[in-house]
């Protein structure tokens, strides 16, 4: 019997813990899944005859390596700073891991010794990044065999709301890290356009987004990622003249958002010593212009921004509560803080609510003297039992392990999934999961 050891129960590891207990009879797996709250742990497995729950915490370091060293692979749910300490143990026992978040420094270190101990370190295998690398690498691989010539790659990702489920002005709500939507673009992103290398900063960055259509879904909008230079290399596209990850929002997003930047309120590099009778209204108003005392909030707002009360941008940001004489009900915080206590509460996913993931590549490439746009599209909406992010990080996850302990796959060391022996049968068992491409081809002028 073959075990398996899931590490961290929380919202996004049902998809994954479900596909391992409904493969565990089959394949004669045990699961084990592991959590700092036995009782999240025990609610996953549900009573399944092949999963055992315990309490973990990486911190006490004697058991978790006893833990891991009871297991054949280990699956890494647990914050992405946590797993480079993972690594170490599984390292230590000779086990395989498999994570959904990006390599770190200390991570890619460890490929030489992995490689040595004949185990492998799959990062990188979830949504973004994960599944956008394997779905993009199919086309690329498959362009690249038929002797065409990649010149241009946008590939963009978002975390929203189901359409039926879009209730406010801002088309979004939270479906994954509150913490990670506040912070982001905080980087300069980094680009290649028509071969110049692009840098764009961080307040630019939400006022120069791009407005596309994808059919069904509407208007949206996108910006681009902290770093797409270095998918060049990891695409193997030496040559391309125009290489851009992006970020989707809903159209009307990334304006509101701007509004933000440009006032001061993503900042998270001090803090605020908040009062206990400061409201939201009095902590926006710091970052204002009046031209009188006590002048009214929403207008001082509008001239601040150099635009109408009227503007639905305004409209956006009195519905987020920005205007609101509520109490902040904090200490000392940084403005990002009492931003993201806002979004928590205002971004919330009620009961029936349903997420969506939306996933959009776009590849122009010659072939025969001849120019191509290939377009490819997966759109996921959640479902009561799983959400669509839980679906589109976990699945590959749990692919991944059965990948590992069914075939024979050679690969050795730390490693993301851009190789054919993984993409292959992993976005083919997706397919039948449900997480589906749709592709078109049409010529366009050279």
């Amino acid at each position: 019997m073959k075990k398996i050891l899931v590490l961290g129960a929380g919202r996004s590891s049902s998809a994954a813990i479900d596909y391992l207990l409904n493969n565990a009879v089959q394949y004669n797996w045990k699961i084990t899944v592991a959590d700092i709250d036995v009782k999240h742990a025990s609610e996953r497995i549900n009573n399944h005859a092949n999963g055992t729950a315990i309490s973990f915490t990486i911190d006490d370091e004697d058991r978790a390596s006893y833990i891991i060293s009871e297991h054949d692979v280990v699956v890494s749910m647990l914050p992405p700073h946590l797993h480079d300490r993972v690594a170490a143990h599984c390292l230590t026992h000779s086990k395989h891991l498999v994570t959904a978040s990006y390599v770190s420094k200390k991570m890619h270190e460890l490929n030489e010794e992995a490689s040595k101990k004949g185990i492998l370190f799959m990062c990188e295998m979830g949504l973004d990044p994960g599944i956008d690398h394997m779905s993009a690498m199919q086309i690329i691989d498959e362009v690249k065999s038929k002797g065409g010539k990649i010149s241009s790659f946008k590939s963009s990702c978002g975390g929203l709301v189901a359409p039926a489920c879009d209730d406010n002005p801002w088309h979004y709500k939270i479906s994954w890290n509150p913490r990670n939507v506040v912070l982001a673009g905080q980087a300069t992103a980094q680009y290649l356009e028509h071969g110049i290398k692009k840098f764009k900063p961080y307040h630019r960055l939400f006022a120069e987004a791009e407005a596309i259509k994808i059919k069904g879904y509407g208007n949206f909008e996108l910006y681009p990622n902290r770093d797409s230079l270095s998918y060049i290399d990891t695409y193997k596209l030496n040559g391309i003249e125009t290489i851009i990850r992006a970020t989707l929002r809903k159209d009307g997003y990334c304006s509101a958002w701007n509004a933000l930047v440009q006032l001061g309120v993503t900042d998270d590099s001090y803090t605020i010593e908040v009062s206990d009778k400061m409201t939201y209204r009095d902590w926006l108003y710091g970052f204002l212009l009046p031209k009188k005392k006590d002048e009214d909030v929403v207008k001082t707002l509008a001239r601040t921004l150099g635009i109408k009360k009227d503007d639905k941008i305004i409209e956006r940001l009195k519905w987020l509560g920005s205007t609101d004489n509520k109490k902040i009900g904090a200490s000392i915080v940084t403005p990002a803080q009492i931003l993201q206590s806002l979004m928590e509460e205002k971004w919330v996913m009620k009961k029936n609510d349903r997420d969506m993931v939306v996933m959009l590549h776009e590849f122009e490439y010659t072939l025969d003297k001849k120019k191509y746009l290939h377009t490819s599209t997966m759109v996921l909406e959640g479902e009561k039992q799983h959400t669509a992010m839980a679906k589109t990080v976990g699945l590959p996850l749990g692919i991944m392990v059965k990948l590992i302990l069914t075939t024979d796959l050679k690969l050795k060391g730390v490693h993301i999934p851009v190789m054919k022996e993984v993409y292959e049968p992993a976005l083919k068992e997706l397919k039948e999961l449900g997480i589906v491409f749709n592709e078109t081809v049409k010529q366009i002028k050279k």
